[in-house]
């Protein structure tokens, strides 16, 4: 009887013992990690800069500053500097999409400073609503007795003609705010859909110079004041999105404590020569207070985590357009006296969008219940997933009663001596043994797959025994289809991304284009794989990017 007691116990622990979100152990390391940033890798960027203009140029102070350092030196990783750089090795315009505050105008400012060298070779359009025409004028020109006067755009592109061994360009801030066929006028809008097709306005002929590059910057989803179409986006080089960086929030945690320590020790070193301040004593112990906050790792970690995965819980309930930056208001509620303004910030934001369903303070509880409950997350065990996917099947309402009373008496199947329950149970939680062996990359797609197919196999056999009732079977199999079809599609992205692997190493040479593009094909399928096959085709690109990188084998071009 203790034999039993026992192994109920442990099987009732398991049966209700919620997962672990992997991303909350992730932090311990990202909060640790030692960053690759732009204000530590001179090295990296003189490479990245001589890689993209092929030259082998040594950077001096004064340059680097310039390009990079003003008016601030941005918070970011170098890889993501070169990612969205090397896209202008392959084409001359290009449309970046980010939400509010995710630093995309800093970015995209330091990627134009790179291409153009010099300020003279840089133009920066700031778009305003209802100015399409006023812009047209201004940046085109208009006719006046057959001639063209022209305005300030294709004056910078006559520019650029007479000094072809030059780079130019022109960044387009919030172009989503007005309406880029109007700007740029019927015959100039055409001419970027076919720039071979002659263009003549007045009595000149134009011609969009190829050392001109284009960068254009619009606010993402929701955030656009006209719809973008497939009509701009060809015009206009395509849409990149920009993604949320928490890691980016880190690095500004980081930056904000030693900050906070150079200002407490100017503040003690006053207060030791005007010990009677009480405002220097005021200041200090603010200062304490903050410095505190960010020396508590389980507070950073509460933080980054908050801020990571209520962005996610957004995305799912609304879209990628409706999140708040990493660089938004966000990042100054890092004490803990603070943090409830943090959801606050977040249901303001989405809720000024008036969507259909407004955020509300109670979609933050489950984010709210993994922190407190050291990482694991509500609603994950083996019985809320039987129960959960008993629902996404469409078959809790065809069951009723019957079907919820099938999934408990299967998980308690000894206990009601059910056997045919007990079958579901026990196959079920070997289906679920099997995914989280292959999400874990313990087990092959094919090996998981033939293991299916036998479990498949073994079914059939009790259907046909009529030991499972059709209701459970038709349960079963529709499980064993979905987990089927989710291990199918991830067998084929990941032979589309070996494919794409062989085809570039082919030559035994990644170039930082094929680099940028491998990094593309992966942000387009982060969504769709696990975090741990991210992690994995993400480390697999970069030991090869170090073991046939341009770069890294001394050759200077791509």
């Amino acid at each position: 009887m203790a034999i039993l007691t026992a192994l109920s116990i442990v099987l009732l622990f398991v049966i209700f013992k919620n997962q672990k979100d992997p991303y909350w152990n992730q932090l311990d390391v990202l909060l640790v990690k030692d960053y690759k940033t732009v204000a530590n890798s001179r090295d990296s960027i003189e490479k990245i800069f001589n890689s993209f203009h092929n030259s082998n140029l040594k950077m001096s102070d004064s340059l680097l500053t310039k390009l990079i350092a003003k008016p601030f030196m941005p918070t970011m990783e170098v890889e993501k500097l070169k990612e969205y750089l090397d896209i202008f090795k392959d084409k001359r315009s290009c449309m970046f999409s980010a939400v509010t505050g995710s630093g995309n105008t800093t970015l995209v400012d330091r990627i134009a400073n790179i291409i153009a060298l010099k300020p003279e070779n840089k133009k920066v359009i700031l778009c305003a609503p209802q100015f399409d025409l006023e812009y047209n004028k201004k940046y085109i020109g208009h006719i006046e007795n057959g001639q063209l006067q022209k305005g300030e755009l294709l004056q910078f592109w006559d520019k650029c003609s007479e000094h072809p061994e030059e780079k130019f360009v022109c960044v387009m801030d919030n172009i989503d705010k007005m309406n880029p066929e109007t700007v740029f006028g019927p015959e100039l809008w055409q001419h970027l859909d076919d720039p071979k097709a002659k263009t003549v306005l007045g009595q000149d002929t134009i011609i969009v110079p190829s050392n001109f590059y284009l960068i254009c910057i619009v606010q993402s989803g929701v955030g656009q004041k006209i719809e973008l179409t497939n009509e701009h986006y060809r015009r206009l080089g395509g849409m990149v999105l920009l993604p949320i960086h928490p890691n980016e929030l880190i690095l500004f945690l980081r930056g904000k404590r030693q900050e906070v320590i150079k200002d407490l020790n100017l503040k003690r070193k006053a207060l030791a020569e005007n010990a009677q301040s009480v405002q220097l004593k005021d200041d200090i112990l603010k200062l304490e207070e903050q410095l505190t906050a960010l020396t508590d790792t389980f507070q950073v970690k509460k933080f980054v985590y908050f801020f990571a995965k209520s962005n996610e819980m957004i995305v799912s309930k609304y879209s990628y357009g409706h999140q708040l930056g990493q660089w938004s208001d966000i990042r100054k509620y890092f004490m803990p006296k603070d943090f409830d303004k943090v959801n606050k910030t977040f249901i303001s934001h989405v809720n000024a969008y008036r969507p259909n369903k407004e955020l509300k303070i109670g979609d933050f509880d489950d984010i709210m219940y993994v922190i407190n409950n050291e990482g694991f997350i509500p609603n994950t065990s083996p019985f809320w997933r039987a129960t959960r996917t008993l629902t996404d099947l469409g078959l809790a309402s065809e069951l009723g009663v019957a079907g919820t009373f099938a999934i408990i008496s299967g998980i308690f199947g000894w206990f009601y001596f059910r056997k045919r329950h007990r079958y579901i149970k026990e196959f079920t939680e070997h289906i679920y043994t099997l995914m989280h062996a292959y999400e874990n990359n313990n087990k092959s797609s094919d090996e998981i797959l033939k293991e299916i197919n036998l479990m498949k196999r073994e079914f059939d056999a009790l259907v046909l025994d009529q030991k499972v009732n059709y209701n459970e079977a038709s349960f079963f199999y529709g499980f064993l289809e979905d987990k089927t079809r989710y291990i199918e599609i991830a067998r084929e992205i990941n032979e589309s991304f070996l494919k794409l692997m062989d085809a570039f190493l082919d030559d035994n040479i990644l170039t930082d284009t094929e680099y940028s593009k491998l990094n593309q094909f992966l942000n387009s399928i982060r969504y769709r794989i696990s975090t741990y096959q991210y992690l994995f085709y993400k480390e697999e690109i970069e030991k090869a990017y170090q073991k046939y990188g341009v770069a890294n084998m001394g050759l200077n071009k791509d």
